[in-house]
């Protein structure tokens, strides 16, 4: 008299994301981010004045110039540490990744 129902719905083939759902997402994350941080870094360092709004969007500005440098950087890290370390767990390699592009960043603010 007991009979087994499957309560759960056939799962549906799932579609992969469209990329520009993926590029959309990431300039969001970028805009919130950055301004966020450039923001508050702005405010810091000259307090809330007259010139905090042009001094903000021209860091602002800057930002979005250079994000982009270091995506392209990191991806260009991650896949040298992935060739040099192939025998590790990805989270040794993460790490490594992480500490040249400290490095890196570090470097270039030396230079200033």
């Amino acid at each position: 008299m007991t009979a087994r129902t499957d309560l759960t719905p056939a799962l549906e083939e799932s579609q992969p994301t469209p990329l520009i759902y993926k590029v959309l997402v990431i300039l969001t994350m970028m805009g919130l981010i950055g301004g966020l941080l450039t923001a508050v870094m702005t405010y810091v360092n000259v307090g809330y004045s007259d010139t905090f709004l042009t001094d903000w969007m021209s860091s602002l500005l800057f930002a979005y110039a250079v994000m982009p440098v270091g995506f392209v950087l990191m991806g260009l890290f991650s896949t040298l540490v992935n060739r040099l370390l192939p025998g590790r767990g990805e989270a040794t390699r993460n790490l490594v990744t992480g500490v040249i592009m400290a490095c890196v960043m570090e470097l270039k603010r030396l230079t200033e």
